[in-house]
Order: structure tokens, then sequence, then C-alpha cells
């Protein structure tokens, strides 16, 4: 099934691109897989799309399920 970060491209938002992470690492868990391996995919797609470093996206304030990401 395709994921939100596959949409999103090197102009894309901080914003765009935090919504779109913590979306798709919940459809990739909806979908049985591991966590661990929802965010290391997920984080790797979002980075190859928009150049961007997840680490500077996600860590502070970022949660997924009340769970930091």
């Amino acid at each position: 099934m395709t994921l939100p970060v596959e949409g999103l491209t090197p102009t894309s938002s901080s914003d765009d691109i935090k919504r779109a992470i913590a979306r798709s690492i919940e459809q990739c868990i909806n979908e049985g897989n591991p966590r661990s391996s929802c965010q290391a995919r997920v984080y790797s797609m979002v980075e190859k799309a928009t150049g961007k470093s997840t680490d500077q996206l996600t860590r502070p304030g970022m949660e997924y399920g009340g769970l930091g990401v």
C-alpha cells in the first residue's frame, strides 16, 4: 500500500512532512509491521524524497499514539 510520505517533495513544508511521517508510521503499524521497522522505513523514504534529515524534522514534540517517534 502507498504511504503518505511517498507524495512528499523537496519543497514540502516541515509541517507537511511531520504529518506525513505520523500518518505513514501509523499506517505501516496498522498493516502489522513492527514499530521500529516502520520508523526506519518511513524516515528513509522521507530523506530520499525531500533531501532533508528527519532528525531535524521529527525529534522534539513529534509523537505517534502518545509515544515519541
